[in-house]
């Protein structure tokens, strides 16, 4: 972070509405984290959809009760009136890892447009401000493997019936389709209660979500109720670490499976780092 800078005010901030942040005069530098502060009679699960987009594609998307869960998960500090939205990881342990997932908004990045769209339901008279955390572009070589990588958050939902062992949607996982490549994959709940991952026919991750939090706690993470987070890179390593599905990357097949003991809707939010070209 070289500057912390206001964003421009926020239009149509309305007790039931579309929020809009023009961001494009942060356009030629790196963006790394977005910092919004919640007036008002105005909760973060008043905030039913948040959606950045670039170029008018969607590169994130969630809402407020699930990014605070996330960023709870990660280590980052309870506010009732903060809510960020960070595109580097902070408890990695090399330089790479942390700016990884940075977006470059320099002229060669393709980005031409950027705007923040925050979906409000239900808050009464509320108020919406921001600040980024920005730093100018660099021509570092050692940042050449990472500068072009945006961190993409997208999601999707899932009705599991009953209880029993299903394959789930994420988001990008089929490989015939591109596949993408994984920091992180959340599972917004309840009933869920073992994860398993394959590629090419290969088990690689077999845990039931008591391991799976036990892990992650000797990484420095802080398991949320409700959150069964499959982490890769919990250790603070990014190299060798994220669950890439991509052709390019010599995968084939990939299948994703949750474990339940009841049924219930399933809410699923990935991050994949990933060049702009990918989306």
């Amino acid at each position: 972070m070289n500057k912390q800078m206001i964003m421009d005010p926020f239009q149509n901030v309305v007790g039931s509405g579309v929020a809009i942040g023009d961001m494009n005069k942060f356009l030629g530098s790196v963006l790394e984290k977005i910092t919004l502060t919640l007036g008002g009679t105005f909760t973060k699960s008043q905030i039913t959809k948040i959606e950045l987009k670039a170029n008018g594609k969607v590169i994130y998307e969630t809402d407020g009760a699930k990014l605070d869960a996330s960023n709870l998960y990660l280590g980052a500090a309870a506010d009732s009136t903060i809510l960020k939205i960070d595109f580097m990881d902070r408890k990695a342990i090399t330089a790479n890892a942390r700016q990884a997932g940075a977006i470059d908004l320099s002229v060669g990045s393709g980005i031409t447009a950027l705007r923040l769209e925050v979906t409000i339901s239900g808050a009464t008279s509320p108020t919406l401000t921001g600040f980024c955390d920005v730093s100018p572009p660099t021509a570092d070589p050692a940042e050449a493997g990472i500068r072009g990588l945006i961190l993409r958050r997208h999601r999707a939902s899932y009705v599991v019936g009953a209880a029993g062992v299903f394959a789930l949607p994420i988001p990008h996982l089929d490989p015939a389709g591109g596949g993408t490549n994984y920091r992180r994959v959340y599972f917004y709940a309840a009933n869920m209660t073992a994860l398993k991952t394959v590629r090419e026919g290969i088990t690689e991750h077999e845990v039931t979500k008591l391991q799976n939090e036990a892990a992650q706690k000797d990484n420095f993470r802080f398991p949320q109720a409700n959150l069964v987070v499959f982490d890769p890179v919990q250790d603070g390593q990014l190299t060798g670490r994220t669950w890439d599905t991509r052709p390019i990357a010599g995968v084939r097949s990939a299948q994703f499976y949750g474990t339940f003991s009841a049924g219930e809707t399933v809410v699923i939010e990935t991050e994949e780092l990933l060049p702009l070209a990918a989306y």
